[in-house]
C-alpha cells in the first residue's frame, strides 16, 4: 500500500481582514471628500448664509454611495482573507494568496531553520497569534511566511511541522531557566541609547499628532527649561544631550527587559525551544543542525563581573529588532561549559592553540584606538584656541568623546591577551573583538563558507597574518582574528 500524505488547510484569523486593510485606506478618501464637501465647503451661501441642516440632509440623501464604498472596502478584506490559505503536510507548507495576482509558494519541511510564534497582548485578547517561518532562501528584511492565525490552528501546524523530525511528546527533555538577575543584566548590556531615543521621539511625535503640535512644543519646552535649571557648572546643551542619552538608554532597557522576561529554554532531541516575553509572548523552535554558530559575548562590564552571555545565530532567530537572540542570558565562567552541554552538547569551547604575540602584535590591536584618541585631544586644543568663548562646551564634548575611546582601548588590550583560534571535538573556537564587544565564536566546519588568510607587507617579515572566517546564517557573517602565526593557521584549517 502506498503511503498517503495528510494535508490540512488553514485560513488566517478573522482579524486578518482588518489588519490587512490598512494598505487600502485610500478607498475611504472618496466618502470622506464627499462628506467634507456637503458638510463644510458647501455649508456657506452668499444669499442664505450658513445652512448646516440642509447640507446634512443632502449628505444623507447620497449616503448610499458611502455605504457602497464601505461595503467594497470590507469586501476587499474578506476576499483577501478567503483567498489566503495555508496547506500543511509532512512535505512542507503550501501558501496561496492574492485576488487579481495569484501567488503560490511552497516551503519544504527540510528547509525550516526557525519557526516562531509571536503573540502580542492585543492579539492574545482575541485568541490570535503570528506564525513566522524562516528558511535560508528568504530575505534579510522579511520572513518567508508570516501569517496571523487562531491559536489552536497555530498549535496544530507546529505539531505537524515537527513530525518529519520524529519529535514526540515523550522525548527526553532538558530545561534551562536563568535567574532573574541574569536577565536583568542581559537587558543592561544589550540596551542601546539611540534605539531608546528613537522610541521616545516617535512616542512624542505620535502623541503630538493626536493632541496637536502645541503638546509636543510644551514637552520640548519643559525639557529645555529643566535642563537649563539643573545644569550646574555644565553647559546646558551638553547636559541636555546627556539627559537624552540617559533617558534613551532607560527606555531601551525597559523594552529589552520586557522582551527577555520569562526566559526559558527547552531541548528535546534535535529541537530547541526558546520562550520569552512579558507583553508579547515569543516562542522560537530551532533545529539544532540548522544552527550557524554560537557567540559567547562579553563587554568590559561583564568582564569585570566575570559573566558571559551566549547568543545563537541561525536563519530567522534574532532577525528583527524586537526579537530575542540570546540562548543563555548570563552565566559565570565555571558554569559556562555545563550550561552549554545541557542545551547543545554538540558544541564545545576549547582553549586557544594559536594566539597573537603580546609584544609584537600590540601595535596591530591598539593603533586605531590610540590614533583616534590622540586626534580628539589635538582637535580639542585647536578648537579651544580658535573659539575661546566656547571653551566650556568644547572641553565637555572632548571629555565625552574621550571616555568611549579609552573604553575601546581597554577592550582592545583585553582582546590582545585573549584572541586566538583553536579546534577540538569538531568545533572551531574563534576569539576576537568587534567594536566594544569581545567574542568567542563556536562554529562547526560545515558552517564555514570561506576562509581567507591575509598578510600585509609588515606581517610577511614576521610570518604573521590576519584570518577571516566567513559563515552564513542570517546573511553573510565575518569573523576577523588579527596577527596570528601563518603556518599554524594554515595547518589548523588545512589550507595548503
Amino acid at each position: 500500500m502506498e503511503n498517503t500524505t495528510t494535508i490540512k488547510r488553514f485560513r488566517p484569523h478573522p482579524l486578518y481582514i482588518l489588519s490587512n486593510l490598512w494598505r487600502y485606506l485610500f478607498i475611504l478618501l472618496i466618502p470622506l471628500v464627499r462628506g467634507l464637501y456637503y458638510v463644510v465647503i458647501n455649508s456657506f451661501s452668499l444669499t442664505n448664509g450658513f445652512q448646516f441642516a440642509v447640507n446634512i440632509s443632502r449628505w444623507v440623501q447620497g449616503a448610499w454611495m458611502d455605504i457602497l464604498f464601505l461595503f467594497a472596502f470590507l469586501s476587499l478584506g474578506i476576499l483577501l482573507w478567503v483567498t489566503f490559505t495555508v496547506e500543511v503536510s509532512e512535505d512542507g507548507l503550501l501558501v496561496n494568496r492574492g485576488i487579481f495576482r495569484r501567488e503560490t509558494s511552497f516551503l519544504p519541511a527540510s528547509r525550516y531553520s526557525c519557526v516562531s510564534l509571536l503573540a502580542p497582548l492585543r492579539l492574545r485578547l482575541f485568541g490570535a497569534v503570528y506564525l513566522r517561518i524562516d528558511t535560508p532562501g528568504g530575505g534579510l528584511q522579511n520572513a518567508d511566511l508570516q501569517v496571523m492565525l487562531r491559536k489552536k490552528d497555530c498549535q496544530k501546524i507546529v505539531r505537524m511541522l515537527q513530525v518529519p523530525q520524529g519529535l514526540t511528546p515523550l522525548s527526553p527533555m532538558r530545561e534551562y531557566t536563568p535567574k532573574n538577575s541574569y536577565v536583568f543584566l542581559l537587558a543592561m548590556i544589550t540596551s542601546n541609547s539611540f534605539a531608546g531615543m528613537l522610541l521616545i521621539s516617535t512616542f512624542i511625535t505620535q502623541v503630538g499628532n493626536l493632541l496637536g503640535e502645541q503638546f509636543s512644543e510644551m514637552i520640548y519646552g519643559t525639557f529645555e527649561n529643566v535642563a537649563r535649571t539643573l545644569a550646574f557648572g555644565v553647559p546646558p546643551a551638553a547636559f541636555a544631550a546627556a539627559c537624552i542619552l540617559f533617558f534613551g538608554y532607560l527606555c531601551a532597557f525597559v523594552a529589552s527587559l520586557a522582551r527577555h522576561a520569562n526566559f526559558h529554554v527547552l531541548r528535546r532531541q534535535n529541537m530547541l525551544e526558546i520562550q520569552a516575553g512579558l507583553l508579547t509572548k515569543r516562542t522560537y523552535r530551532i533545529q539544532t543542525e540548522k544552527i550557524g554558530y554560537l557567540d559567547i559575548r562579553r563587554s568590559l562590564i561583564t568582564c569585570i563581573l566575570g559573566v558571559y552571555s551566549i547568543f545563537l545565530s541561525t536563519v530567522g532567530y534574532g532577525k528583527f529588532k524586537d526579537d530575542v537572540s540570546a540562548l543563555i542570558p548570563c552565566v559565570r565562567k565555571k558554569k559556562l561549559q555545563h550550561s552549554l552541554h545541557l542545551l547543545l552538547p554538540e558544541y564545545h569551547v576549547s582553549p586557544r592553540t594559536i594566539c597573537p604575540h603580546r609584544l609584537r602584535s600590540a601595535f596591530r590591536y591598539t593603533w586605531r584606538s590610540v590614533a583616534v584618541l590622540i586626534a580628539v585631544q589635538v582637535a580639542r586644543k585647536i578648537l579651544c584656541i580658535l573659539f575661546p568663548g566656547w571653551i566650556d562646551l568644547i572641553a565637555w564634548v572632548g571629555f565625552m568623546a574621550t571616555c568611549p575611546l579609552i573604553w575601546l582601548l581597554i577592550v582592545k588590550l583585553i582582546d590582545l591577551n585573549t584572541a586566538g583560534i583553536s579546534c577540538e571535538q569538531d568545533c572551531y573556537t574563534l576569539r576576537y573583538s568587534k567594536g566594544f564587544s569581545l567574542h568567542q565564536v563556536i562554529i562547526r566546519p560545515q558552517r564555514i563558507a570561506k576562509i581567507k588568510i591575509v598578510q600585509s607587507i609588515l606581517q610577511k617579515r614576521t610570518g604573521r597574518c590576519d584570518v577571516y572566517v566567513f559563515s552564513y546564517s542570517e546573511g553573510r557573517q565575518l569573523h576577523h582574528v588579527r596577527d596570528l602565526n601563518r603556518e599554524q593557521a594554515e595547518k589548523l584549517f588545512g589550507v595548503e
